[in-house]
């Protein structure tokens, strides 16, 4: 004779996969628009700064690829008060080259989307087809492996991601 027990350890399973899978889908909902959140921001402010810098509407709505003018006023009017920062680059506190031996100092503190924090030395490499990249000289991880190194897991060997963009970009203009 089947045990009723067994039948009630399937209900109780599917109830507990139901639950988490729910529980599951509503953070990754909540991240995603957190994500997204930011990523429209930046692309207002990026289009803030191209307007601030003297470029068309028109070319500004074709970089966007778009015809729509409203998305244009209403991004401009989102960042109405915003001035883009002249003379010393805000990064500059973050990421320091030495010229000779083209070696980055990377110092992060809640830094980024991520709010990564870690201090470590890369040497960077321009390849010929225009690739950057980043190679640490700083272990990953301590000497007992019980502190990981998150500026080396940023962007040691790295080819995209937020943290890889941002160190290429900044080291792009001064070697």
């Amino acid at each position: 004779m089947p045990s009723p027990a067994k039948l009630d350890a399937v209900t109780k399973a599917k109830g507990a996969y139901a639950l988490a899978k729910s529980t599951l889908e509503a953070r990754l909902r909540e991240q995603l628009r957190e994500e997204l959140r930011r990523l429209s921001s930046q692309m207002d402010i990026a289009i803030r700064y191209a307007y601030d810098d003297g470029h068309r509407k028109s070319d500004i709505l074709r970089a966007l690829g778009t015809k729509d003018f409203y998305t244009l006023k209403h991004s401009l009017e989102r960042t109405q008060g915003v001035v883009e920062e002249q003379g010393v680059d805000p990064l500059d506190s973050v990421y320091s080259l030495d010229g000779l031996t083209r070696s980055l100092l990377v110092r992060y503190h809640n830094h980024g989307p991520m709010q990564i924090t870690g201090d470590a030395v890369f040497d960077v490499k321009k390849l010929d087809d225009g690739t950057t990249w980043f190679m640490s000289q700083t272990p990953m991880w301590s000497d007992d492996y019980t502190v990981r190194n998150e500026a080396v897991a940023a962007l040691d060997g790295k080819q995209d991601g937020y943290y890889y963009e941002e160190a290429k970009g900044w080291v792009s203009g001064r070697l």
